[in-house]
């Protein structure tokens, strides 16, 4: 009986330890594309990605796509900034965003089907010192795990 009883028990922690995790998260099907709109800036691209430099007030978009195979109804998005030496505001139809610790909150209700994408959404910063750091953007819907897309900006205020 204890020999059953062992075998079940081995046998169901093994099943159980190869099985797949049924609730694992996968990353939300969101295509971001952060676009510089400020001619003031340079934009580059190199083996560590993209990059923003400048000097002062700039002006940048983010589009966000549903690239899934479904419609997807809302889109949440967190604007991570680099600390204090930079404000920032941000502004979209349909768009409600908030201050939050290390960025901006933005959330948009529609409904979107694959290929379409939610409204633009702008954004204007002032860094206020000199700045290396990265702007990213986490966008999610539904019960996924945020995708992300981020730029190398630097704000140089050397005279």
């Amino acid at each position: 009986m204890i020999r059953t009883l062992l075998s079940t028990a081995v046998a169901g922690v093994v099943a159980f330890s190869v099985a797949p995790v049924a609730n694992a998260a996968e990353t939300a099907p969101i295509d971001i594309r952060m676009t510089l709109d400020s001619p003031g800036m340079r934009e580059y691209v190199d083996a560590d990605g993209t990059h923003w430099s400048g000097r002062g007030l700039f002006d940048f978009s983010v589009l966000l796509t549903d690239v899934g195979s479904e419609n997807e109804q809302g889109v949440t998005m967190f604007l991570s900034v680099p600390p204090a030496p930079m404000d920032v505001q941000a502004w979209g139809d349909g768009w409600s965003c908030e201050d939050a610790e290390g960025g901006i909150d933005c959330h948009h209700p529609d409904l979107v089907v694959p290929g379409e994408a939610w409204p633009e959404l702008h954004f204007r910063a002032w860094p206020n010192d000199y700045i290396k750091d990265t702007i990213d953007v986490y966008a999610t819907t539904g019960d996924y795990d945020p995708a992300h897309e981020g730029v190398h900006y630097f704000n140089d205020t050397s005279t």
